[in-house]
């Protein structure tokens, strides 16, 4: 009994460290993300620089994702968050180089973006592979609830900080700090153990390209092959979706009426609904109906869109992005977990890639849908004298902004309506997701197969 304690609290404590140090970390990135995005805007006085900035730190980390899960799976988990670290806080270090040297140039900042992305993409899904094997497993949830509450926190205090800063040390020291904060991550995973699962190679088994296809393969087959989660996998690439264009729609419909200041409190308000939801879900844990949980909070975050484009109204708009931003990191801390825990440790990294790819791109099909859906579809229906400004003007109104305020309604409603139909048709089925045994799969498996 008492080995147990001492073996479940040094789980707890190595988990503790590595999420202190890994948020450190996350905060010191997005101080560099929003600092080095002002200074090529500031040099460039374009958004296509600033937009450049943006496809090259998201696209390839999404592209590169299916064979970075097979590799994570084959590779020794801590170390591969580690050597992920180094190349970052290299590639930071080249930036305070170029910028102390006066010799950083607007395109260098595209291929630090484009090396940001790839170890983001490894560092991404070895952390999330590793997760399941630090904590027990009726606390996934808990620390799912922890990581997330990480990133609302560094959502909610980056762009503070960074203004602060770069008053004061400028963008050099902006990149000084991140260093640093690389540092601090690193130092906290070298004195903390993460356990590997199974191996799924022997020894003298060399990585080909062969068996890193077959590897992304597997992964694929494991999902396809469970029908909850292939699902749950449509159902969150919708959601991405519907994030995508909302992120994208939120300014324009708040500008359309109001200031950017206005904007910027709207957006703190979200924020603090985020870290609400984070702290929420960390103390609770999900329950232990994941699905349930899943739709329910979904559901919640859809009426949160329709309260947010129902009317052009600052305090109306801020409570509907406070309901949604808040349940959004329990939707997506839950989804998480039962993916970790319903999927064996050797094929967490491919699995995991697998998902993140596809909701990657449908963040990407979200974000580039929006500008053509407002401005040539939606917009033009709710000015005057629309094709809805009689019907549906008459309960929303019209004008500039209205037609984005019912996309967001419309968006809202897709996720209501399909979290209920989902919900009943899965009720049944939460507790036949399949357990760690039926997708485990043994080294001489792999190998045979190769």
């Amino acid at each position: 009994m008492v080995k147990h304690v001492s073996h479940t609290t040094k789980e707890l404590r190595n988990f503790i460290i590595f999420w202190l140090g890994q948020s450190v970390s996350e905060i010191g990135n997005r101080l560099t993300g929003f600092g080095l995005g002002i200074w090529v805007y500031q040099n460039t006085h374009e958004v296509a620089g600033l937009s450049l900035v943006v496809f090259f730190t998201t696209l390839p980390g999404v592209l590169i994702t299916p064979f970075v899960g097979a590799l994570v799976d084959r590779w020794n988990r801590k170390w591969t968050i580690i050597f992920s670290d180094l190349a970052a806080a290299t590639v930071t270090l080249t930036l305070i180089v170029l910028l102390l040297t006066n010799n950083l140039q607007v395109w260098h900042t595209y291929i630090t973006a484009f090396c940001t992305s790839v170890c983001g993409s490894f560092q991404m899904i070895a952390k999330g592979a590793a997760l399941p094997m630090m904590v027990k497993k009726h606390q996934i949830g808990r620390a799912n609830g922890l990581i997330h509450f990480s990133t609302a926190l560094g959502q909610l205090t980056a762009p503070i900080l960074a203004g602060i800063l770069l008053a004061s040390i400028q963008i050099q020291g902006l990149l000084m700090v991140d260093l640093c904060s690389y540092f601090v991550g690193l130092l906290t995973l070298l004195i903390i153990d993460i356990p590997q699962p199974e191996p799924i190679i022997e020894s003298n088994q060399s990585v080909r390209v062969n068996t890193i296809i077959h590897d992304i393969a597997y992964g694929w087959n494991a999902v396809v092959e469970n029908n909850t989660l292939l699902i749950l996998l449509a159902f969150m690439s919708i959601h991405f979706l519907v994030d995508g264009m909302t992120t994208v729609l939120i300014n324009p419909l708040v500008l359309s009426f109001s200031s950017t200041q206005s904007f910027s409190v709207i957006m703190s308000i979200a924020a603090c609904g985020m870290v609400g939801g984070s702290l929420s879900m960390t103390l609770w844990g999900g329950g232990k109906k994941h699905t349930s949980t899943l739709f329910t909070f979904t559901a919640l975050n859809g009426v949160g869109l329709v309260i947010a484009g129902f009317s052009p109204s600052i305090p109306i708009i801020a409570l509907g992005l406070f309901i949604s931003f808040f349940s959004l990191p329990i939707t997506l801390s839950t989804n998480s977990t039962i993916w970790q825990s319903s999927v064996n440790g050797n094929i967490q990294g491919r699995v995991l890639s697998l998902f993140n790819t596809v909701i990657g791109l449908a963040l990407a099909i979200g974000n580039l849908t929006a500008s053509p859906l407002s401005d040539d579809l939606f917009e033009p229906m709710l000015l005057e004298g629309g094709l809805l400004s009689t019907s549906m003007g008459s309960i929303i109104g019209t004008g500039e902004g209205r037609g984005i305020g019912l996309l967001i309604i419309m968006a809202g409603m897709i996720l209501f309506f399909l979290s209920i139909i989902l919900y009943i048709h899965l009720k049944q089925k939460d507790k036949n997701l399949r357990t760690n045994n039926e997708f485990s799969i043994s080294a001489k498996e792999v190998v045979k197969d190769s």
